[in-house]
Formats: structure tokens, sequence, C-alpha cells
């Protein structure tokens, strides 16, 4: 699921690029730009490439980690720690993921538009479900990941590879052998 909403994301990339490109293009060869243009770029595409990859970012580890004072602790303590920053991170995806949720139905409900130069509304409200769609599923990666760290299996499928962090205690245990 993780790498389907990478693909939404990648594609939505794609989408951004050609929608912005044939705006430029029918604006100044013909003089006829692409109504809402920005809207549906701030709207639609931005909230997509955002949002909907946070799960396949936690999947991979790929989001920013500073290292500076870990490097520098007993490997049990950087484990307990990975746990802990884990469990912080299910508690906050699951409440943006909350929160979000709630304001989409809001906006749903309203059926909220945009009105963009007096022409035909653009329909902004399934863009508010994106948010909580990313934050449901980062929540969800972090919970497999917590998991994983506690019984300290292998995280992905098929990945022989220790859970973030358990590389220092491996790394460790070998050294003391």
């Amino acid at each position: 699921m993780t790498g389907a909403m990478g693909f939404l994301g990648s594609a939505l990339v794609i989408l951004l690029v050609l929608h912005v490109s044939a705006d430029v293009i029918l604006r100044n060869v013909f003089g006829y730009p692409i109504a809402g243009t920005i809207e549906v770029v701030s709207m639609v595409y931005m909230i997509g490439i955002c949002f909907l990859p946070l799960a396949l970012a936690d999947e991979r580890d790929a989001h920013i980690s500073v290292e500076v004072l870990t490097e520098l602790m007993p490997p049990g303590v950087v484990r307990w720690l990975i746990i802990a920053g884990t469990a912080l991170g299910i508690v906050v995806m699951g409440f943006l993921c909350w929160r979000t949720w709630l304001e989409a139905v809001v906006q749903y409900r309203k059926g909220a538009v945009m009105i963009v130069a007096g022409r035909d509304p653009i329909i902004t409200w399934p863009s508010y479900f994106l948010l909580p769609l990313g934050f449901g599923l980062s929540a969800l990666v972090c919970v497999w990941k917590i998991f994983c760290q506690m019984t300290r299996r292998p995280f992905g499928p098929g990945d022989d590879a220790l859970p973030a962090g358990m590389e220092l205690v491996a790394k460790d245990k070998i050294e003391n052998v």
C-alpha cells in the first residue's frame, strides 16, 4: 500500500509538470491560459505530493534524522529511544489522521468548491481526504515498525535487515563476540 501511495505521489508530480507546462505554453503562445492552474496545483497536486508518500518515507526510514548524541549512547538505550520515538510517531500521526478526517468530513458535507475568476467552480473537498489517508497509513507503518522493534523481527517482508537502529545493537554484539 505504501508503494501505491508513493506511485500516486509520483504520478501527481508528473501531472503537475504537464499541467503547468500546458498552462505556460497556452498562455504565451495562444494567449489563453488554463483557468485555475494555481488553485489546482495548490489544492490537489501539492497536497497529494506532500502527504500521500508519508508512509513510504516511514517505511524506508527516509525522514530527516540527527544521530549526534545517539552515536555516544549504548545500543540498548538507542533501541529504546527508537521505540519511544516510533510510539510518539504513532500518537502524532494518529491524532493528525483523526483531526484531518474530521475537517475532510466537514468540507465534504459543505461540498467545498473554489470559484476562480468567475468561472466554473473547482471541487476541492476530495483533496481534504488525502491528508488523513497519508497520516493514517503513516501511523499504521509506525505500528508495524514498533511491533518489529519490540520483537526484534525484520521490518519489511522478506527483509533480512534489522529495523532502524537495531543495526547498532547487532554491530555491538558482533564486536563483543
